[in-house]
């Protein structure tokens, strides 16, 4: 089995698509796709995967599986799809959301779509329709021993392509465009779902100030960064907010917000 995905919009914030089966040579329609967007160099939890031609497994350990399984059924959910052997990235993942702050390189789907050129995070509707709708067709033909390759085209103008032809009839090649890297070349790339549930955050800027903040809500936040939780704004949290905030790629000023707090919730571990 072949799959592609067809680039068709990359915009500042994100990277609208479409999935289609390209087995046989015949190009089907399988759903709306929405990526992070473009970018020459490289920036954690912002950039889109590079072009090229990988293989698709079931990867069945992590957050996202056991979560899935729960949410679907051991019958049914066998392991996410799992994008093999991106140069630069890892834990590149096939799986439900509505923009792309919902990922960290992953690919998600959707059974409708709004334009990125109106909304800069690109939208995908149907999510969860779109991925029973797709999954299933995936996963049998891994299961089934057959190989599976996903080919991610950049058909969208990005201002460094040549101009591309799409036809059914194109030539595939199967292959990994990093099977020659080293694993000492790669990169990890953590994986966030936004689309979980967690602690909704209190409405808060948590900072170091007198008289010292305490909140019980701060508690929630503490435990998931892996500090004792005692409600208190301290300069042990402080530090633990800028390394998050390192992690994370954002502005180290030690200020517990609304995008710290979220991003920390969703981070998988």
């Amino acid at each position: 089995m072949i799959l592609e995905v067809l680039r068709i919009s990359s915009q500042k914030d994100s990277t609208s698509g479409i999935l289609f089966d390209i087995t046989d040579n015949k190009r089907k329609f399988l759903c709306y796709t929405i990526e992070d967007e473009y970018r020459a160099v490289k920036v954690k939890h912002e950039t889109r995967i590079p072009a090229g031609v990988y293989k698709l497994t079931l990867r069945s350990e992590g957050g996202f599986h056991s979560r899935y399984i729960k949410k679907y059924g051991a019958d049914w959910h066998k392991g996410m799809i799992y994008v093999n052997n991106v140069p630069n990235f890892e834990y590149i993942l096939w799986h439900t959301g509505n923009t792309d702050e919902s990922t960290s390189g992953c690919l998600i789907f959707g059974d409708s779509q709004t334009s990125n050129l109106v909304q800069a995070d690109g939208f995908v509707g149907s999510s969860v329709n779109a991925y029973k709708k797709v999954y299933p067709i995936v996963r049998d033909a891994i299961l089934s021993g057959e190989e599976v390759y996903v080919k991610y085209v950049d058909f969208d103008d990005t201002g460094d392509n040549e101009y591309i032809a799409v036809s059914g009839r194109e030539p595939v090649i199967s292959y990994s465009p990093a099977e020659k890297e080293s694993e000492s070349s790669r990169q990890e790339t953590q994986v966030y779902d936004f689309s979980k549930k967690f602690p909704e955050w209190p409405g808060i800027d948590f900072k170091i100030q007198k008289p010292m903040i305490r909140s019980e809500k701060l508690k929630e936040w503490q435990v998931a960064a892996g500090l004792t939780a005692d409600g208190w704004y301290g300069n042990g949290t402080k530090r633990k907010v800028q390394e998050l905030q390192k992690e994370f790629g954002l502005k180290q000023d030690g200020v517990l917000g609304k995008i710290t707090w979220e991003t920390t919730f969703a981070k998988e571990n």
